[in-house]
């Protein structure tokens, strides 16, 4: 359980420093840029340091700690139901009371105590039925799908992102950055700066798009809006009666790009916002910009090279190293990790915890060497734990990293 070998994600970002009583003037100094020319701070713990107090804030004294016991295979099954049972709570609870699950599995030894790796795999299953279920679209640009057939599904995903984030998870952030607008109420302007063509999960939409745009006479639009394909122009809100030319050809191109990306989705859009309301969560990042990394993906507040160095470098200085082969692991180690890019620290990272995103709260890892099977040449993960056991086959620095980074690209 919790235990893996590799995985596989490609993303590259700037790196962070550690927040340290020796660099306050550079946060403050840093706070000051972001405020004057509204740039995200690219510094995880300058992050964590400005949202925790909000979130917090949203919490009060409105928390309760419940044990849930769960069958690992049916996590979406049981999380639904018990989030859809909070939908319904919504109608009868004018204050509810935030819940942290301390979470157990059924196939888990009785000495295993979630210390939230357990209650980070609940979440993060979740969210991927999810994102599999009701939404389409590509990589972290996602949109709900209409459909007329989800009740209160959309609803229940959203007091469950309310719930992972105060409980300092990882929040949701694959949402494209005109629904996240449209959730907060943006105004239709700045929603319409983020939807693009590329975005339009429809193929023949896209195709007829860009037959427009490519046209060169009012002739040529013509025919292409006469075509079968281009029905769709009837009902994306273009005014009845009303031609389309080479002059305001660009307006019905955003009327259809807000149809489908947007407008199409309203119903859903609602139902997202009405369970982000729980707890008064809407409320809260209506009002703050810290919270739009949780929801829209930022290179900005993801893991670098500089954060996993921090992280593991202190770890490996003290683990005790009582053997040769031990000594060298320990050296072989630290120049793996002293080596890394920030695309393989957050693959690193992934391969540690399971996580392709940094929790709120921060995490602690652990690293071991793996002395059950001392003729392994690939290392190993514990993710509950977050620890990273070390293989002792490797016969040198240069087996060692050929190991090393296979496991964490190959995973």
């Amino acid at each position: 359980m919790g235990n893996k070998e590799s995985s596989i994600i490609s993303k590259s970002g700037p790196s962070s420093e550690p927040k340290s009583s020796n660099n306050n003037l550079e946060n403050l100094l840093r706070n000051a840029i972001r405020i004057a020319y509204r740039i995200p701070i690219a510094d995880l713990y300058v992050y964590r340091d400005e949202i925790i107090p909000l979130i917090d804030k949203i919490i009060g004294k409105r928390e309760s700690m419940i044990t849930i016991k769960i069958d690992r295979n049916k996590i979406f099954e049981e999380a639904t139901g018990r989030f859809v049972g909070k939908v319904k709570q919504l109608a009868k609870i004018s204050s509810p009371v935030h819940e942290k699950p301390v979470i157990t599995f059924n196939d888990t030894d009785i000495l295993d105590v979630d210390g939230s790796g357990f209650r980070r795999e609940y979440y993060s299953v979740y969210f991927r039925k999810c994102i599999a279920n009701l939404f389409e679209g590509q990589g972290r640009q996602m949109l709900p799908k209409k459909d007329c057939t989800k009740k209160d599904e959309l609803k229940a995903l959203g007091i469950a992102i309310v719930e992972c984030v105060l409980n300092g998870d990882c929040g949701f952030p694959y949402l494209h950055r005109g629904i996240y607008k449209a959730i907060i109420g943006c105004d239709s302007d700045e929603i319409d700066q983020h939807c693009n063509l590329n975005d339009i999960p429809d193929g023949e939409v896209r195709m007829v798009v860009q037959q427009l745009n490519d046209a060169n006479t009012d002739e040529e639009i013509t025919e292409i809006r006469a075509s079968d394909i281009a029905s769709f122009i009837n009902y994306v809100g273009w005014p009845v009666g009303k031609s389309v030319t080479m002059t305001n050809r660009h307006v019905l191109l955003q009327y259809i790009l807000r149809w489908f990306i947007i407008d199409h989705r309203q119903n859903e859009i609602d139902q997202l916002r009405q369970g982000l309301s729980y707890m008064g969560f809407l409320d809260a990042i209506k009002s703050n910009d810290w919270f739009e990394p949780l929801f829209v993906y930022s290179e900005q507040y993801s893991i670098t090279a500089r954060y996993m160095k921090d992280k593991l470098n202190p770890v490996l200085e003290k683990l005790e190293a009582k053997t040769e082969k031990e000594i060298n692991c320990v050296k072989f180690a630290k120049a793996c990790i002293d080596s890394l890019d920030d695309t393989q620290a957050r693959l690193l990272f992934a391969f540690i915890t399971n996580l392709n995103d940094p929790p709120l709260e921060e995490e602690s890892m652990e690293v071991i060497f793996n002395t059950h099977n001392p003729d392994r040449l690939l290392p190993e993960s514990y993710t509950c734990l977050n620890r990273l056991l070390l293989p002792l086959g490797n016969k040198d620095i240069n087996h060692f990293r050929e190991s090393f980074f296979k496991a964490i690209m190959e995973q």
